[in-house]
């Protein structure tokens, strides 16, 4: 049987690597990893980003601490671009999709804490929000 964690977070500067702390209304969420859980399965992450200046960005996932056996994981789970609106013109929406990474098979130390962290490197898009789900086997 899979156990799960889900996180999410602002990202509000570049280049700088951001914790994922929270669950929407649940300011605080267990981030131990399940006890008989020794591997990270999949990984689910969903990314919108502003449109506040013109550039593009990748997005990347890094899991580490303690309860990450062999040193910190990246993971790339998303990009996105925007070009400024021309006069006259309706801005369009920038979005990506779920991204769902399957057979990932990082080893975590169970009943250890995950630090689970997204970074915007690339231009400086504005305010990213990001939600990520771990499924543990």
């Amino acid at each position: 049987m899979t156990k799960t964690i889900t996180v999410e977070g602002d990202i509000t500067a570049v280049d700088t690597a951001t914790g994922l702390t929270t669950q929407g209304s649940v300011s605080a969420p267990s981030l131990v990893i399940p006890a008989g859980k020794s591997l990270i399965k999949r990984v689910i992450a969903a990314v919108a980003h502003g449109v506040g200046a013109a550039g593009s960005a990748v997005f990347i996932l890094r899991l580490g601490g303690g309860g990450v056996k062999d040193g910190e994981q990246v993971l790339v789970i998303g990009a996105g671009g925007f070009v400024a609106a021309q006069t006259g013109s309706d801005q369009a929406p920038s979005t990506l999709g779920p991204m769902v990474l399957e057979d990932v098979d990082v080893a975590v130390a169970p009943s250890n804490v995950i630090r689970i962290q997204a970074e915007m490197a690339g231009s400086d898009l504005g305010t990213a929000e990001i939600a990520v789900t771990l499924v543990y086997e």
